[in-house]
């Protein structure tokens, strides 16, 4: 391939000098590594080091985390959003400790076939925990391998396969570990999604994009996820300082975790707060595939009826159980 060795060479003498090397991951500890990769799925890395530090005192190892709750991981979780992403973590623990002496596979195949691990994910890994030369296709290298080869497809669906064929003729068998994480520091703080620093780029002489002034064009955008608009209606029931909570079931929006009641209707929840001093108010709370507005009705008071597998949570003691970030916006309004 074109200019590979002169990509190689460029990239590793620009992470020498400007690359991360200090982050908290960067261990050579493949369950710190596989753990910061998931969390760094849709999560800046700025919000993740604290989310990650947090866990890692949790569950400092593999067989700690098997043996826990998936509650208590959902809990360390919350506020990072995309929760199946705990939940598989939490089964690959499983699976790892019964299956694998608490270690993850040094297989690819094996690896990829644990549930939340896929080929970008067991490539960082192997690549980063044991040096070995698999590559990666994070968000970060996708843009910078689109950009300095202008890769774009007919097809959306052959775009990733153009990108992989290339990422695999670029991992060198030499030092692949610096290589991929000199890709995705280069993704991240130089070529950057807007408004990227061309003019810093150690690949600059060789990229396409920059050359023919493409750059904007670069990756070949997919369409726009559709947000569905959806209305909830809430209680929020309130006595000493504590808030009336209910665990969601293991299906929907934001499974196993705990946040208000909530009503299919406004007259259902009209029902609830009719005999007491209430009052209302909405916030609108956005995830990847929906937009939500969620009506709330305050109470100062018990509930005629609830649920018996309700609690009641201290208002300061709300981190303490797994919940959405929703949550917390509603009871800023405490």
């Amino acid at each position: 391939m074109k200019y590979c060795q002169q990509f190689q060479s460029q990239l590793l003498t620009w992470f020498e000098e400007n690359g991360r090397k200090n982050l908290p991951w960067q261990v050579e500890n493949s369950y710190f590594v596989w753990v910061s990769e998931i969390m760094l799925q849709q999560t800046q890395v700025i919000k993740v080091i604290d989310y990650f530090a947090n866990f890692i005192d949790k569950f400092p190892s593999i067989q700690v985390l098997a043996k826990a709750d998936v509650s208590d991981v959902l809990q360390m979780w919350s506020g990072l959003g995309y929760y199946n992403r705990a939940r598989n973590i939490h089964k690959t623990a499983v699976i790892c400790h019964e299956d694998y002496h608490n270690a993850l596979p040094l297989d690819l195949n094996e690896l990829i076939a644990l549930p939340g691990i896929g080929k970008t994910t067991a490539g960082a890994i192997l690549s980063l925990s044991f040096n070995l030369p698999y590559p990666i296709l994070d968000g970060n290298v996708k843009r910078v391998v689109s950009r300095v080869y202008e890769v774009k497809a007919d097809k959306l669906s052959q775009l990733d396969k153009k990108l992989w064929k290339i990422v695999e003729q670029l991992i060198p068998q030499k030092n692949p570990k610096n290589h991929n994480q000199a890709l995705m520091d280069l993704g991240s703080m130089i070529c950057t999604r807007s408004k990227p620093k061309c003019n810093q780029c150690p690949l600059k002489n060789i990229c396409l994009a920059s050359k023919n002034n493409t750059i904007e064009f670069y990756p070949q955008k997919k369409a726009k996820t559709k947000q569905v608009p959806i209305t909830l209606y809430a209680l929020l029931s309130v006595v000493d300082n504590k808030v009336l909570l209910h665990q969601r079931n293991n299906k929907g929006i934001w499974a196993e975790l705990w946040f208000l009641p909530l009503f299919s209707t406004e007259s259902e929840l009209s029902k609830m707060v009719d005999q007491h001093e209430h009052k209302t108010f909405e916030i609108t709370h956005v995830l990847s595939h929906r937009i939500l507005t969620i009506k709330v009705s305050v109470i100062y008071a018990e509930p005629d009826q609830k649920n018996p597998e309700d609690i009641w949570q201290d208002l300061s003691k709300i981190k303490n159980i797994p919940h959405p970030t929703a949550l917390l916006k509603v009871l800023e309004f405490l």
